[in-house]
């Protein structure tokens, strides 16, 4: 009987391993195809995309991004479209890989219940496919008037995205551990994925930058030793050092461009009612705010009157990562050659993504819950079928805006 249980459970694994497997290679093998296809100026009517710009910049020796510096590298060696395409192909089915292995680790392993691998593997899947839930009469294309988690034709942000979460992996790690003892790799380790996520692009620093920064006011607040504190904020320098650079070459007295204050420029620029394409963009992580919001508040109230570390600090972290995210997206614009790119989405964009990732863990635990919504079977119902409808929704309009990708359809796609 247990030799049949061991082999019944070794069987589990092997299926498992395989759906894996293909599912995770299918996407990476997808994204390739479709970079090769945006890296040759010869399809850039279809496969539109600012690769080719962030190519060309390259090989004029004018980059201020580390991808510049691998398609440089590519420009010297035989195959460099292909060599292009699969370096981001290694970036976008990595995320999703790391995406994976993060959930598996930091959620749902704890919960100790049966398909934790499966969860992990759905939310993953999910959360690197979804967009914003498209309705024609609020705004009549897809992804442009939106602001979306997943954006598969800005070569730095794909890069930037699979540090960025990585980083966010490691200072979680580092963060809830460095008041009692300093982990060493997890330091080195946030530090390097922080100043490679700030050399790709500075958009995850400039959202992230404030809140880790508030953190550590709250360590200080504590009683964290402050050598412990300058040790976690020197973390930070390198990447700052790099964004000085960056400042200079983007925005330096002979390029004429610069950074002003105008509400709502960014939000209009492409959308007629950027109230709506907003909400519509993060429905489904506003719908778990709005149920989670009260029982989150009044665990944390008791977790700092114990000065115990929150219990829903992720949460919080993500939240406050976007609001920073949509300040800078509201209120900050960009002049000069660069006024139309709209480059404070960016940061923006990258705090959705975060937000799906700890929205679709806590619709899960409302789901395990028998005291969530005060144990009312039929409203449980209804909460999964709801919500559950909302996300997919938005993964259904992320994957019929990827297959159009594909397709070689613009990104300017509309319905």
């Amino acid at each position: 009987m247990l030799k049949n249980s061991e082999s019944n459970g070794k069987n589990k694994d092997i299926v498992f391993i395989i759906v894996a497997v293909l599912v995770f290679g299918i996407y990476t093998i997808a994204c390739g195809y479709l970079f090769f296809m945006q890296a040759d100026a010869a399809h850039d009517l279809y496969f539109e995309s600012d690769l080719l710009a962030h190519l060309q910049m390259a090989e004029d020796g004018w980059g201020y991004s580390l991808t510049a510096v691998f398609y440089r590298i590519f420009y010297m060696l035989p195959g460099y479209h292909v060599l292009v395409a699969c370096f981001l192909a290694f970036f976008a089915g990595g995320t999703m890989v790391a995406t994976y292995f993060i959930l598996r680790e930091l959620v749902f392993s704890k919960w100790k219940i049966r398909g934790v691998k499966w969860s992990a593997l759905g939310a993953a899947i999910s959360t690197n496919i979804v967009m914003p839930c498209f309705i024609q009469a609020v705004h009549y294309q897809r992804y442009v008037g939106y602001q979306s988690p997943s954006v598969w034709h800005n070569s730095t942000y794909t890069v930037m995205k699979f540090f960025s979460l990585l980083t966010l992996y490691y200072y979680i790690r580092f963060f809830t551990e460095y008041k009692k003892k300093v982990v060493w790799k997890d330091w080195i380790l946030f530090t390097v994925f922080l100043t490679l996520s700030t050399a790709t692009k500075t958009s995850f620093l400039l959202v992230f930058g404030p809140v880790a920064l508030v953190g550590l006011f709250f360590d200080f607040y504590r009683k964290v030793p402050i050598k412990r504190i300058l040790l976690f904020a020197s973390s930070i320098l390198p990447s700052v050092a790099i964004v000085l650079f960056q400042e200079m070459v983007l925005f330096g007295d002979d390029t004429g461009n610069g950074i002003v204050i105008e509400f709502g420029y960014n939000v209009y620029l492409r959308a007629d009612k950027p109230y709506f394409t907003m909400i519509l963009s993060a429905l489904f992580p506003v719908l778990i705010f709005l149920f989670n919001i009260i029982p989150v508040c009044r665990q944390t109230i008791k977790d700092l009157k114990h000065k115990s570390l929150p219990v829903h600090t992720a949460f919080f972290l993500a939240w406050s990562m976007w609001a920073v995210g949509a300040i800078q997206l509201l209120f900050l614009k960009e002049t000069g050659t660069r006024i139309q790119d709209g480059n404070f989405s960016w940061g923006y964009d990258f705090c959705l993504f975060i937000l799906f990732v700890v929205s679709i863990v806590y619709y899960m635990m409302n789901l395990r819950s028998t005291r969530f919504l005060k144990g009312i079977y039929p409203l449980r119902i209804l909460y999964a079928a709801v919500l559950g409808a909302v996300l997919g929704y938005h993964m259904y309009c992320g994957f019929i805006f990827f297959i159009r990708l594909l397709n070689g359809v613009t990104y300017f796609m509309q319905a």
